[in-house]
């Protein structure tokens, strides 16, 4: 900004402290003529056409003005006010939400009633194992209000209602920017967020510290290696690998996050590691859509089928599970497949034709990998530490085994048909009364009742 318009701003900034209407006003036109793609001008020409009450026209100038700066906090605000003004509380919202989101240290309060009667709610921003997916689908099918948007798409295909793939944007700022814009558009029309992964609806996490002052509900659902510490993990677990091992790092973003939310959504190994941060601790099993998965007929293959599918080679235990594999190859005659790489849909026609499904053998517990098996009628293998043995119901029909114990596992199965037959129900049975999206979504709904 040169001297003359500095001088210009400070003229006018000091004529409407003195109660110059007119006079501010004429001098705020000609800025903005002077200077058309300046932010400040349009909020000062703003302002003071609200002084003269000619709302519509403010309204116009500080569309201008955001059309330059859509950052801007003041144009934001003012633009807000005037919407508000105009009962439009809603729409109000989205530029207050804007206004702080883009300027978080900006001194101003905003005061909502939040109306809870009927609940609105967002899950983001981390498609985990089509959970978002699938708690959507079952809470419509219950009735209910629900959308999610996933930042993070991958390989397996996974469908959400919104999509923004942060991958494909190297620009941070037209990433902040285009998060930004979308967090302003769901708080403003949502009052429940149910957050995955550690993630939430922008970049910087400053949507958090406004959902608390909005009075949101707010709850945040980990899974695994966002919050698994290996000092604590492998007291439960000898073979367990984490992929992060800054412990410090982990524990400063659990702090961060429960400063702003009180409540999490955990199995009961993760919730070891977030016991000493969150307030309320809400537990929850995976949800399968049951009508999506049918129980195969005995398979026909010429010789037994072992698929395995592992999405993180190193820390579902692959490479003792493929030495197992060769070493049994040399004795017994059965046909292995690796699925990776593929999508969901596809991996699933691949799973009704094995005989043996083998998930991980190294976290100790399962995952949807093994309820999708389940849900199939497939016998499967996955190690299950004693730790969560303790936790699961008593009827769990899957086969543990650790890297001690896989290849006499594997070589068990292979040579004991009657193993097959007894799980293939016992699985289907399981996930019916444990993990149906129906029952898992009720839950969910309720928990969501009680932030």
């Amino acid at each position: 900004m040169d001297n003359n318009l500095k001088n210009l701003k400070q003229t006018i900034e000091s004529h409407i402290k003195k109660n110059n209407i007119d006079i501010a006003y004429a001098l705020a036109e000609d800025y903005v003529k002077l200077s058309p793609t300046d932010p400040d001008g349009y909020y000062l020409y703003g302002y003071l056409l609200m002084l003269k009450d000619q709302d519509q026209n403010a309204t116009l100038i500080f569309n201008n003005g955001l059309a330059i700066d859509e950052k801007n906090g003041l144009l934001n605000f003012s633009l807000g006010n005037l919407l508000n003004k105009q009962h439009k509380s809603a729409e109000a919202l989205k530029y207050f939400c804007k206004s702080k989101l883009f300027n978080p240290s900006i001194d101003f309060k905003i005061s909502v009633k939040n109306d809870f009667s009927t609940l609105n709610i967002v899950l983001g921003s981390m498609e985990i194992a089509n959970q978002m997916h699938t708690s959507v689908k079952g809470l419509r099918k219950l009735g209910h209000n629900a959308k999610s948007i996933n930042y993070y798409p991958s390989y397996l295909g996974y469908t959400n209602d919104y999509t923004l793939d942060l991958s494909l944007i190297e620009d941070f700022d037209i990433a902040d920017l285009k998060t930004k814009r979308i967090a302003s558009e769901l708080i403003s029309e949502n009052n429940v967020f149910h957050l995955f992964f550690g993630t939430s609806l922008t970049l910087d996490h400053s949507d958090l510290p406004l959902l608390k002052e909005l009075g949101k509900k707010v709850v945040m659902q980990y899974w695994g290696s966002d919050v698994r510490m290996y000092s604590r993990a492998v007291k439960l677990n000898k073979y367990v690998k984490v992929k992060n091992m800054d412990e410090e790092q982990i524990k400063r973003h659990l702090e961060f996050i429960s400063y702003y939310v009180s409540d999490c959504l955990v199995d009961y190994e993760l919730a070891e590691y977030v016991k000493d941060f969150h307030t309320n601790i809400h537990y929850i099993r995976p949800a399968i859509d049951l009508s999506e998965y049918n129980l195969v007929e005995q398979t026909k293959n010429d010789k037994p089928l072992i698929v395995h599918a592992p999405t993180s080679p190193e820390f579902k235990g692959t490479p003792y599970i493929l030495s197992a594999v060769e070493e049994l190859k040399q004795y017994y005659d059965f046909d292995f497949k690796l699925v990776h790489g593929v999508s969901h849909e596809q991996a699933i026609k691949i799973y009704a034709k094995a005989d043996l499904i083998i998930d991980q053998i190294l976290t100790g517990s399962y995952g949807l990998f093994c309820i999708e098996a389940m849900a199939m009628g497939k016998p499967v293998i996955c190690y299950i530490s004693d730790f969560m043995k303790e936790k699961y119901p008593k009827d769990l029909p899957i086969i543990s085994a650790n890297p001690d114990n896989i290849k006499e596992t594997i070589r068990n199965f292979l040579t004991n048909k009657d193993i097959a037959k007894d799980l293939r129900l016992k699985g289907r049975s399981y996930v019916e009364k444990y993990h149906d999206m129906n029952l898992i979504c009720s839950d969910l709904y309720n928990i969501y009742n009680k932030l």
